[in-house]
This record gives C-alpha cells, structure tokens and sequence, in this order.
C-alpha cells in the first residue's frame, strides 16, 4: 500500500519544520564559532541529554538491531549494549571534566594536555583524523540505511535517495549550526521514538500479540536461540558466541575511540551551563539509550521472524522499513517515514556540524588562517560542510552492509580507547602515546581486514588492541614527558584526581588540589552501571512473559538507584574537589 495524502501532509510539514529552523536560528549560529559550534555554552541537561539520544538514533539504527536479532538474536545487542560501561565512565568521570576544560572539541583538549610541536601535529592530525576517516564511516551507515528505507518506500535508485536524504539536512545544519541541530534534535527523538513504539505495537500485533511471542519464535524455529538475553554456550563454555560475548563486555566498550565520551557526546557536555548539568545530561542519556530505546525495536524484530521467516540469501537490514510500508495505515505510514527522516536528519546533522568544528576549529584556524573574523571562520565551517558531505556520499554508495559497517567501525579505533581514557589519568602519556596510538591503531585494522578477513571478530579485536596498546606504552616510556608547567596548567583546570597525578599535585602550591580519589567515581559508575542494565533486561523480561526474572532485574536497579542518588546528594553533583 503506497502513501496517501495525508502522509505526503505529514512528511512534509516535517521537511518545513526542519527548514524553518534553519532560517530561524541563521543569523545567532552567525555571531561567533561559540554559538555556531556550542550553543554558546547555555544547554540546560534536559535538552543536551535528549539531543545526545536523539544524535545516536539514527535511521541505521532499528534497521541494524532488526538485522541483529534475525541473524543471531537478542542477545547479539550486547555489540552495542557494551558501550553503557564507556557511557557511565563519560557520566561520573569525564562529563564534568569535559565541561571544565571549557574547549570548542574533543580534539582541542589536545593542545592543552600535551606540548611542544608534536601536540599540534596531534590535533592537526586528529582533526583530519576524524572530520574525514572516522566520521565519513559513521555518515555512510547513516546514509546506506537511509538509502535502504527509501529504496522500500519510493523506488528510487542508491545516489538519488542519498541527494535527497542529504538535501534538507546540509542546508538547515548549514545555516542554524548548533542550534538548529539541538533544537531539532529535540522534536526528532519525539518523533522518532512515536514512529518506532507505534510500529513495535503494530508488528507485534500482527505477529499474534506479545503474549505468547517468544513461543511462537520457538515452535518456528526450534533450533535457533532468538530470544536468548546472552550467548548459548551449546555445551562449550569458551565457544564463538561467548568469546564473542567476553569481546564486546571486556575489550570493545574501553577501547572504543569514543571511551571518555567521543566527539558527539563531548560537543554537548561542553555546550551545558556547567558541571551539574553535563553531569545530570549525560546520565539521563545513558538511561535513555539503553533503558528505554531498545525494546520497541528488539520487539519490532522479533515479530518480524513471523510475518517474515528467514530465509538463505536475505538482506536482514530491509525487513524493519518492509514492515513499516506493508503493516502500517495511511496516516501513521506517513508518521513512520517523517519518523525514518527525523532519526537519519538528527544523527547526521550532529555529525555534519561536528565534522566542520574539527576542520574549521582544529586545522583551519589552528594552522592556516589565524586571526581572522569569527564571521569567516563560520562560512568556512558551512563550506566544509558541503565538501565533507560529498566525500560521505561517495562511500556511502559503496557501502551495502550496516552491521558490517558498524563492526568494521569498532575495530578501526580500538587501539585508541584505552589511551583516551589513561591520559586524564597518568601524567606520564605525551602527545607521542596518541600518535602511535592513532597510527598503530589504523595501520593494523586496516593489514587485518585485508588479510585476514576470515578471522572471527573478537581475534581481530584482540591483534588491533593488543599491538597497539603495546606501541602507545613502549612509545610513552621511550620519548619525553609533556612540559611540566604544562602538565601543571591542565590538572589545575580539569582536576582528574587520581594516583597517576601524584607527581604533579606535589608540584601545586593549592593545597586543596592534592589528593583527590576517584573511589566515590568507581562506586557511583558502578551503581550507573547496575541500574541501567537491571531496568533494561528487567524490562525485556516482563514484556517477554519472564516475570520472576524481571523482578529480580528491577529491583536490582531500584536499588542501584537509590544508592546512587543518595551517593550524589551527599557528596555533591557539582563538587569539584573532595
């Protein structure tokens, strides 16, 4: 059944509203690269932590989770659901430090951290780094999913539905920057989340109601394990599943590029009123994220083994748009797609806006035009933008797996994770840990996907995190120390705390500044932890009919809540020293 008019309706008002913010919010996004890139730095956390999951919402992602479940099955979501764990360490150890730090990206922090002519070759190189290899890959799985949707719902070619995806979204991220992006941030997760619970609704319906679901999964496919919340060990403790599993819980989430927060998360932390509100953000985020964003979409997919079996030679990513075209009425249809645009323009105008701050911020104005107007500094951002986009398109129609895209994506940075978190920690990592870090990390990503192809995803993860790390750790023992007073400047002005700055506190005449733990961190992360993934399986168990389970689950994190918020109020959600 195609659209009908009231869906054009629909969908259309939505494109207008994109575009009016826009127009609206031109001529503030103009005045300074602050408000271009950080909303001046006056986010209440409500509205950056919707916008942080908002940004990770993308249309890739039901589209990705649909394909996990009916390849492998729910328990194939801890690939992604590992990543709470460099979520809550964003929460209790970096978001505050991040805001303190007060810097436009996460790659200026690069400069203030290290010294000399190396530091700024790192932040020039991380700038390139990252506007053009790491978030290129990120946009293209934004764009192939978004390709993908359109290609069920309206026929059109690869290149035709990625101009037209990419359309709206240049122009109004192009005059509003971060404001725009933000603000629309805040009605697209609305949206977005409507379009998803009302599909999950109508899917599972469909599929013969959620009450007895997972029996009828079982009786159609009685030898598979879709509806396993971990790995089957099939009577082998150590097999490919739970190696897997050990992978994704003990090696991805901490060596992941983005551990102390990444690019996206940092911008928002940065552009809160203060350390509360990053704080209070960040953790409503994770909450979010991995609490309340899953179960529409694991439920979608599971009703779609159904109304749909699996078959050899399928494309598992088309199913969850099939689903949206061939189930949903006229009306809620148009909503389902205006939903699909709103997830895919609200990821990839953040990573738009992101990619032109580290160009124009770390590299253009660091290294080629210094001192000139922030006006030109802003038409220089909007010009990146278009350019990095065109880059994005070419890869994005040579890409045709998301899933594959995703995992291609963690491997590639994971000789870098470790090394982001350690150096707010130990004063003795310099600017040439992160360059060998970042090198080595690429180098041998790239040398394992090519040659060794075959390898099962965890085997690779180990060799690119294992010869990486040793070559950031020889590299930090063998070269300098970064300058003294430089060191001395930075723990002043973040205050990381820790053992691995006792070297440099004896060196600070503040007394005050000495002696900082970071145990009430660990025990608050640890809490963070408990109470997200006992609401998020507790939940999936009661829907699934697995009430004792379910029970068990959430009152873990009632309680994880309790002791955390009382853990907060005593000792201050805003306290900077101990």
């Amino acid at each position: 059944m195609g659209l009908g008019f009231i869906d054009w309706l629909i969908i259309g008002a939505f494109m207008a509203l994109s575009v009016g913010v826009g127009v609206i919010f031109t001529k503030r996004a103009s005045s300074s690269l602050s408000e271009f890139f950080l909303s001046g730095r006056s986010m209440p956390w409500w509205l950056a932590g919707t916008s942080m999951v908002a940004t990770t919402f993308s249309a890739d992602t039901p589209l990705y989770i649909t394909s996990l479940i009916r390849t492998k099955g729910i328990y194939e979501n801890w690939q992604w659901w590992c990543f709470l764990l460099s979520g809550m360490l964003s929460v209790f150890f970096f978001a505050r430090l991040w805001r303190r730090a007060g810097v436009i990206t996460d790659v200026e922090l690069t400069e203030m951290r290290y010294s000399g002519k190396e530091a700024a070759a790192l932040r020039g190189f991380r700038a390139i780094y990252f506007a053009v290899a790491i978030h290129t890959i990120i946009k293209a799985q934004i764009i192939l999913a978004m390709a993908k949707i359109m290609d069920v719902f309206f026929g059109v070619g690869k290149w035709q539905a990625i101009a037209i995806a990419f359309g709206i979204t240049i122009f109004y991220s192009m005059l509003s920057g971060f404001w725009g992006v933000i603000l629309t941030d805040f009605f697209q997760f609305i949206l977005a989340m409507t379009g998803a619970i009302a599909l999950a609704v109508i899917a599972v319906k469909h599929a013969g109601g959620l009450t007895g679901l997972e029996g009828r999964i079982h009786s159609l496919y009685p030898a598979a394990h879709y509806t396993d919340f971990f790995p089957p060990t099939n009577g082998h403790l150590f097999g490919p599943a739970a190696l897997t599993f050990i992978a994704y819980m003990g090696l991805s989430w901490w060596s992941k590029y983005s551990s102390d927060g990444g690019g996206v998360i940092v911008q928002r932390m940065a552009s809160c009123r203060n350390e509360r509100h990053a704080l209070i953000g960040t953790l409503f985020f994770n909450v979010a994220n991995y609490a309340v964003r899953s179960w529409p979409w694991i439920l979608a997919a599971l009703a779609s083994l159904i109304l749909f079996p699996v078959a050899a030679g399928q494309d598992p990513d088309m199913f969850y748009p099939v689903m949206a075209r061939d189930l949903m009425p006229v009306g809620l249809k148009g909503l389902m797609v205006a939903s699909f645009f709103a997830a895919f323009m609200a990821s990839m105008s953040t990573y738009l806006n992101l990619s032109s701050a580290y160009f124009v911020n770390d590299f253009y104005k660091r290294f080629l035009k210094k001192g000139a107007t922030d006006r030109h500094y802003v038409n220089v951002s909007r010009a990146a933008t278009v350019v990095l986009s065109l880059i994005t398109a070419y890869i994005a129609y040579r890409a045709t797996s998301i899933v594959g895209v995703f995992k291609f994506l963690i491997a590639f940075g994971s000789g870098t994770g470790l090394i982001y978190l350690v150096r707010w920690y130990w004063w003795r990592v310099n600017a040439w840990s992160e360059i060998s870090a970042m090198l080595s990390s690429t180098i041998v990503s790239i040398t394992v996907y090519q040659l060794y192809d075959w390898m099962p995803f965890y085997e690779k993860l180990f060799i690119i995190i294992s010869i990486s790390t040793a070559v950031w750790v020889a590299v930090a023992f063998l070269t300098k120390p970064t300058d003294e007073a430089r060191l001395i400047e930075f723990y002043k002005k973040a205050a990381p705390g820790g053992p691995g700055w006792r070297h440099i506190e004896k060196k600070i005449a503040e007394p005050h500044m000495r002696g900082k733990s970071i145990a009430g961190d660990v025990i608050h992360f640890t809490l963070g932890t408990v109470m997200v993934y006992g609401y998020t399986l507790g939940i999936g168990k009661f829907l699934l009919g697995h009430s004792t389970e379910g029970i068990f689950w959430c009152i873990s994190a009632i309680l994880a809540t309790a002791l955390l918020y009382s853990g907060l109020t005593k000792r201050g959600w805003d306290k900077v020293y101990e």
